[in-house]
């Protein structure tokens, strides 16, 4: 552990020892302000909450995770470093943990500059925190997943705009699988599949307060498994090609293979159980009562609810139109 917060110190001070840090920080807080007062106009919601700071999370934890991310490996093998690196006392999995707290570290500073934000927003009316404690977990978890991505990326190249623009498309890649509208597109078959795979959809889900098992193991999964596979890339760069060395390539290389399926057949072995959640919204809104529970069960009929809802709504209605929303998608 000495090893890895090493590692961190090393990679934070050469963070804050630039303006680099304060200008990814200042940009996404400035970014987020932006679209939470002017594109999703807050005071016109007649809401008290911070569903637009979450609206937008995903896209911009891309940009600024591939900004963290980009010189961390491919700074160290412009430089010629890396092979300093991989000749320390220090295993390469103990090196990309210390980047990827450090840079995990530089996120949850990007979030906590939003808090000030929230506690404004629950000063105007009452604030279900339950949303508010989803959205920031989902962010952390969203955070963790695009940083694995972006930090095997970073392995692979020299060049830091190639990582940038590499860990960006992947990470939208996964997102735009997640979403509505590339759902529909594809059609019945697929759907089901892309929401799965998708980090959007799941990030909605647990941003609205509902605390699923799966959703949590998801992005754990791709965590490690990027992180496994940025591992097993520093290791490669340090092998010999030499007929000694081929049972540990292949001991290494079949490490991370199992350590990689064991993950996938998880999430695949978890995707059909139902009823590993927590509602944490203040009334439980997307939870049904048992009385609901036992009509349902009572129909002889499968039952379809079609929601309608118009964008000239009563304004007292508003507060409705999300809940009711996620609700429907929810079942």
């Amino acid at each position: 552990m000495r090893q890895i917060l090493s590692v961190t110190r090393k990679e934070l001070d050469s963070y804050f020892g630039s303006p680099m840090a304060l200008i990814f920080l200042g940009a996404f807080l400035a970014v987020t302000l932006f679209v939470f007062f002017w594109v999703e106009t807050f005071f016109a919601r007649g809401i008290a909450d911070i569903r637009p700071l979450f609206e937008w999370m995903p896209l911009l934890l891309i940009f600024l995770v591939a900004a963290l991310t980009m010189r961390q490996w491919s700074e160290e093998q412009r430089a010629g470093t890396l092979e300093m690196l991989l000749t320390l006392p220090v295993k390469p999995w103990q090196l990309v943990a210390g980047k990827f707290l450090a840079v995990m570290a530089l996120v949850g500073v990007a979030l906590v500059l939003t808090l000030p934000l929230t506690i404004s927003v629950a000063m105007l009316g009452p604030l279900d925190w339950g949303p508010v404690i989803g959205g920031y977990l989902a962010a952390l978890l969203l955070a963790a997943a695009y940083t694995a991505i972006g930090l095997f990326i970073s392995s692979l190249t020299d060049n830091q705009i190639v990582a940038l623009i590499s860990t960006a498309i992947v990470g939208g890649i996964f997102y735009m699988a997640g979403t509505a509208t590339l759902q529909e597109y594809a059609g019945a078959p697929w759907s089901g599949l892309l929401r799965n795979i998708g980090t959007g959809s799941r990030f909605e889900s647990i941003q609205r307060g509902v605390i699923d098992l799966r959703d949590l193991i998801y992005y754990l999964s791709i965590a490690g498994i990027f992180l496994v596979l940025n591992t097993l890339s520093l290791d490669s760069k340090r092998w010999s090609h030499g007929p000694r060395t081929v049972p540990y390539r292949r001991n290494a290389t079949l490490f991370a293979s199992l350590a990689v399926v064991n993950l996938l057949l998880l999430n695949i072995w978890l995707t059909p159980l139902q009823g590993l959640r927590a509602d944490l919204t203040a009334q439980g809104q997307y939870s049904l009562s048992d009385v609901t529970k036992d009509m349902l069960a009572n129909l002889q009929e499968p039952l379809l609810i079609r929601g309608y809802i118009s964008e000239k709504s009563h304004p007292l209605l508003n507060p409705l139109r999300p809940q009711i929303a996620d609700l429907l998608r929810e079942y």
